[in-house]
């Protein structure tokens, strides 16, 4: 991980972006170009002035572990969620063939960074005819509505309609299986960075991302790496505990990003 933490924390100490296409421009401009995951983890959490910037730091390396095919300089989003029995009932997304040509139809109900993304992953059709396919905001045929709520309230979460999308080549999947724990992983990250501001000593946040950055590579496949995993979500869930509520707008509510992993992982079993 090619980044000095603490040099940097003093670097970023009163940092303040306080919307999402601030902070999108700032990510785009110092954290992209870096050729580290976890350096970009590092540096997207300490440019991070609120909670929901620290889930983009986070989500954006998750998303660039995963599908190493994503531009390096986009901000991307992973669209999964399907609303089947909403009213009006919206139908999940379908690729069909016609004269060689792929595409897709349907909506996505959940897209993060929504009103900034340049590419979208979306996951099409399910069971052995699942694919995925990287589309650019641009694409003719996909309409994206941002929408916000009151969790991450300052992060745009839209839905995405698909209408007849060309699309090309599937992405490769070997690593989707392991996108829902890298996402942790590396919000966990960002987190930690962050929080070296509020903290009497930020050894201990730079401790835990040393411990966090082997995670992201070395997935638990025994019970010493699972073991390790879970002593560092209780570590990282009692630095959250430490920060005071007055460290972030809505911490009070937006520290259930960092909470509510934890009992998936405390529960975790080898395969």
């Amino acid at each position: 991980m090619s980044i000095d933490y603490p040099e940097a924390l003093n670097c970023h100490l009163e940092t303040v972006l306080a919307d999402e296409r601030a902070y999108t421009n700032v990510w785009l401009r110092e954290v992209a170009p870096l050729t580290s995951r976890q350096a970009q983890a590092v540096r997207g959490g300490l440019l991070a002035d609120r909670l929901a910037w620290v889930f983009v730091a986070g989500y954006q390396c998750a998303l660039r572990h995963t599908f190493a095919q994503l531009p390096a300089e986009s901000m991307a989003a992973f669209a999964v969620s399907e609303d089947r029995k909403g009213e009006p009932v919206l139908p999940g997304v379908t690729a069909t063939v016609l004269n060689g040509e792929t595409k897709v139809s349907g909506y996505k109900s959940w897209v993060a960074c929504c009103a900034t993304l340049s590419h979208l992953v979306i996951k099409s059709d399910r069971g052995d005819k699942a694919n995925y396919y990287c589309l650019e905001r641009s694409s003719h045929g996909l309409t994206l509505t941002p929408r916000y709520g009151s969790f991450l309230a300052e992060m745009s979460q839209g839905v995405a309609e698909l209408n007849e999308v060309a699309v090309a080549s599937p992405l490769d999947t070997s690593e989707v299986s392991h996108f829902g724990l890298r996402e942790t992983l590396y919000i966990y990250m960002a987190f930690c960075a962050w929080a070296g501001k509020f903290v009497e000593s930020a050894d201990r946040c730079q401790a835990l991302i040393s411990r966090l950055a082997v995670l992201t590579e070395r997935l638990p496949l025994d019970e010493a790496a699972l073991a390790e995993l879970k002593a560092v979500d209780q570590a990282v869930q009692v630095l959250r505990g430490s920060i005071p509520a007055t460290a972030a707008a809505n911490y009070e509510q937006d520290q259930r990003l960092i909470a509510m992993y934890s009992p998936g992982i405390q529960k975790r079993e080898l395969n």
